[in-house]
C-alpha cells in the first residue's frame, strides 16, 4: 500500500518495530522445502481425493518417507527404497487395528504384523509367490487344506509347505 508517498507492507512496519511479522494462517495446497540447489526435499500437500500427505525426498528427488492420511480417515506411514517403492509401511487400518508390513523390491506383502480392533495380534510371513508360509497369533488359526484362515481368541502357530498346503499347526 502507498501511504506518504512510501510504500507499506504490514511486514515493513513489523521489521521497523523490531519484531518478526507472524501471519495468523497460511493456506495453500502445497508447501514445499527446497535444498540449496532449489530441489523439493519435503512436499506438505492436499491429492486430489482430499487426503494430506507430507513426503521427505532424497538427492535424486525420489520420495523415502511419506506420512499422510487415506482418504478412509486411516494414517500411514510409509519408507520406500532408492528406486522409491514402498519397503516398510505402518498404519493404523479403516478397522482401528494397527499394522506393520515389509514389502519386497517387486512390492509384494512379505511379512505382516496386525492387531485387531479388540487386541487379538499376529505375525504373517509369505513366500515370494505370496503363499503364506508361517503365522503366528493370538488367536488360534482355523486353517482348511487350501490355506484360507479364520480366527480363534487363543494361542496358535500355523506353518504351510511351498505348495501352500498345511504342513503344522499347534494348538
Amino acid at each position: 500500500m502507498l501511504i506518504g508517498g512510501r510504500l507499506w507492507w504490514p511486514q515493513v512496519a513489523a521489521a521497523q518495530a523490531g519484531r518478526p511479522a507472524v501471519a495468523d494462517v497460511v493456506r495453500a495446497r502445497r508447501f514445499e522445502v527446497v535444498d540449496a540447489a532449489g530441489k523439493p526435499r519435503a512436499v506438505l500437500r492436499v491429492y486430489s481425493d482430499g487426503s494430506p500427505g507430507l513426503a521427505f525426498s532424497d538427492a535424486a528427488g525420489k520420495a523415502r518417507a511419506v506420512l499422510g492420511v487415506f482418504s478412509d480417515g486411516s494414517p500411514g506411514l510409509s519408507f520406500s527404497d532408492a528406486a522409491g517403492k514402498a519397503r516398510a509401511v505402518l498404519g493404523v487400518l479403516h478397522d482401528g487395528g494397527p499394522s506393520l508390513a515389509f514389502r519386497d523390491a517387486a512390492g509384494k506383502v512379505r511379512a505382516a504384523m496386525h492387531m485387531t480392533e479388540d487386541g487379538n495380534p499376529s505375525l504373517r510371513l509369505e513366500d515370494k509367490n505370496g503363499k503364506p508360509r508361517a503365522v503366528l497369533g493370538a488367536t488360534s488359526l482355523e486353517t482348511t487344506p487350501t490355506a484360507e484362515v479364520t480366527m480363534r481368541p487363543e494361542s496358535s502357530l500355523v506353518l504351510f509347505g511351498t505348495d501352500g498346503k498345511l504342513m503344522w499347526k499347534a494348538p
